[in-house]
């Protein structure tokens, strides 16, 4: 009988990976044991994780909760979580004058608290351009002209686009035609052959698998990339080497 379980095939850096308890509902894991399990169950390396704290309550909270998350032993990294206001700014850029800091994550970029134009994160922006520090986007969250807009004026900003569904699909391929250095993360993007499409048109370079654990399912996008026509090389690349290249751009 062919075995039920699953492990990758290749190295695997997860891009995407919420840790701790929303205000409503516990996370499934209760300590970073609990989620280096889940983890090795997946044959997954490394990830790189932000705290619910700091979508659900405060980015400045859920960066210091982020802290009991985190150790030596090089499997888990710091995404820390900013908005575009003075105190968040001075959080995150302490972090980084400690060289701690290789990416970061905005906080609703939607039209609900304040618009994702130039006029309202040009400080935030321009900073994060100037010290290469990579960026993660919710595209749940975003407005779709405001976020091609804002971008293409810090050209050299690199950015990952977060919880692409397939309602996105007709935005994918104009957005990242007009954002050369967008990188698509996979964790929602499930319409058939689609990954293999958007390989085909913009290379496998622009593709970062990541789980959007405990949100979803740590192996189900993983378990999909590995049956896809990828090669081995791409299915590298996606799953840890895109990931690691990007994270190198924050440490310049």
């Amino acid at each position: 009988m062919t075995s039920l379980n699953f492990k990758s095939r290749v190295p695997v850096f997860d891009a995407n990976v919420r840790v701790g308890d929303l205000l409503d509902e516990p996370a499934p894991y209760r300590d970073r044991e609990g989620l280096l399990s889940e983890m090795d169950r997946h044959g997954v390396q490394r990830a790189l994780i932000y705290h619910a704290h700091g979508e659900n309550v405060s980015p400045i909270i859920g960066n210091e909760y982020l802290e009991a998350w985190l150790s030596d032993d090089g499997r888990t990294h710091p995404q820390w979580m900013v908005i575009p206001t003075s105190d968040s700014l001075v959080q995150v850029q302490s972090l980084h004058a400690d060289g701690r800091v290789n990416s970061v994550r905005l906080f609703d970029t939607g039209q609900r608290d304040l618009p994702f134009r130039p006029w309202a994160y040009d400080t935030l922006l321009s900073w994060l351009s100037e010290e290469h520090i990579p960026v993660w986007i919710y595209l749940p969250d975003a407005d779709a002209d405001a976020l091609i807009t804002t971008l293409q004026s810090y050209p050299s900003l690199v950015s990952v686009l977060v919880g692409a569904h397939y309602v996105h699909a007709l935005w994918l391929r104009p957005m990242l035609a007009a954002l050369p250095n967008a990188h698509l993360e996979l964790s929602r993007y499930e319409p058939i052959c689609e990954i293999e499409s958007l390989r085909d048109e913009f290379g496998a370079e622009r593709l970062v698998y990541g789980s959007w654990y405990s949100r979803y399912a740590m192996g189900a996008m993983l378990f999909y990339l590995h049956h896809t026509n990828l090669t081995e090389a791409e299915l590298a690349l996606v799953c840890a080497g895109n990931l690691e290249r990007i994270l190198e751009g924050g440490t310049k």
